[in-house]
């Protein structure tokens, strides 16, 4: 089962939606069915939910229009129950820049929420009409959801790193800290939210409340892990850590050739050459299938996929990072003039940055971040 669905592209920024986002609905309309609502209530209140959907698309949109202003590309956005996450290849260089990168998506939630003031005449506070609270029905559709970005824009501004007010409260640090340490200090501050987070939603018995914590815990962990990284490869360029030792295969052989190969290499993907130049890639487990299938004879090539995306041997290594760790397992053939150079993937990288830069103390935080024993 597939982790998250495109469902388009937007300014050339792919969104995504977790299956999860699908779960939630499908339990909503079970929770509204089963407590007796009335169709017509049903799908009003589907409408909410998927207005609140569009709602947080905008609110990550805002982050990732204004990572592209100081000209750091957003690849893509991936929206969940809980919230949404925008990513981007690199962070931002200056704190002031991701201050305001940050700042972005709540003020669309906020901007949202004042235009559903306007329309709505005339205004009384949500909480002094009773028929605005409960089932959603076309007379408290706008004040619902001009309620839910009022709030999500202050949930979104807790000081709970990685959430928007965790970040801000990092870009604040890192004005008078070096980002690592300011990553440091705001997640323990995070951390220490989600800690809270979880113990009130069982004194409670509100199951969002803990995983909301547990989600913090997890994207902290990933982010500083991620931050670790960005800071030692910082000067490195492509050229300093391609693999001249790869898996490969040639095109025109058969996959029995391939055979002898797999069975002394564990790797997972193979470049495929052809006149001395990579082609494209296969998986090991589509070379197993043909020989299960008794396809002995069938040329490599025939299974290849031509997916490869090349990168220059003269980009700094911070660039292409947001790439790399998307799929850990990938590789990437290294050009240089025209010239096949080697490859790189996201492992490597790793490893060779352990090997090389890390100072004592990075090389055990992140053996520690990555689960490394």
């Amino acid at each position: 089962m597939k982790a998250t669905y495109k469902i388009g592209q937007i300014r050339g920024i792919a969104v995504s939606v977790h299956w999860t986002f699908l779960l939630f609905l499908g339990w909503v309309i079970l929770l509204n069915f089963f407590a007796g609502f009335h169709t017509e209530e049903i799908i009003w209140t589907i409408l909410l939910l998927v207005s609140v959907f569009f709602c947080i698309l905008a609110h990550e949109l805002g982050h990732a229009l204004m990572a592209r202003y100081f000209g750091v590309q957003a690849t893509g956005i991936i929206l969940l129950p809980i919230g949404g996450v925008a990513s981007v290849q690199t962070f931002p260089r200056k704190p002031k820049q991701e201050l305001l990168i940050t700042l972005a998506g709540p003020m669309v939630n906020l901007t949202i929420a004042l235009v559903l003031v306007l329309l709505l005449h005339p205004y009384k506070a949500y909480w002094d009409e009773t028929e605005n609270i409960g089932v959603v029905n076309q007379g408290n559709f706008l004040f619902q959801l001009q309620v839910i970005n009022m709030a999500l824009a202050l949930f979104n501004l807790i000081p709970a790193f990685p959430m928007d007010g965790g970040r801000i409260l990092r870009s604040l640090l890192a004005l008078r800290m070096n980002v690592v340490k300011a990553t440091q200090v705001s997640g323990i501050i995070g951390k220490l939210i989600a800690i809270g987070f979880v113990v009130w939603g069982i004194v409670s018995i509100n199951p969002f409340l803990p995983i909301i914590g547990i989600f913090i815990l997890l994207a902290a962990r990933s982010e500083e892990y991620y931050l670790q990284i960005n800071t030692m490869a910082q000067g490195l360029k492509l050229r300093e850590v391609v693999m001249y030792d790869y898996p490969h295969l040639d095109g025109e052989e058969t996959v029995r050739d391939a055979l002898n190969i797999l069975m002394n290499n564990h790797s997972r993907q193979f470049i495929i050459m052809e006149a001395g130049k990579p082609a494209g890639t296969v998986h090991r487990m589509q070379i197993i299938k043909s020989i299960a299938e008794m396809k002995y004879f069938l040329r490599i090539k025939q299974l290849m996929k031509d997916n490869l995306e090349y990168l220059d041997a003269n980009m700094d290594v911070e660039r292409v990072l947001g790439k790399l760790a998307a799929n850990d397992q990938r590789i990437y053939p290294v050009m240089d003039h025209d010239q096949f150079a080697g490859v790189v993937n996201f492992q490597h990288l790793i490893e060779y940055l352990l090997i090389h830069t890390a100072t004592t103390q990075q090389y055990h935080r992140i053996k520690s971040l990555a689960g490394i024993g």
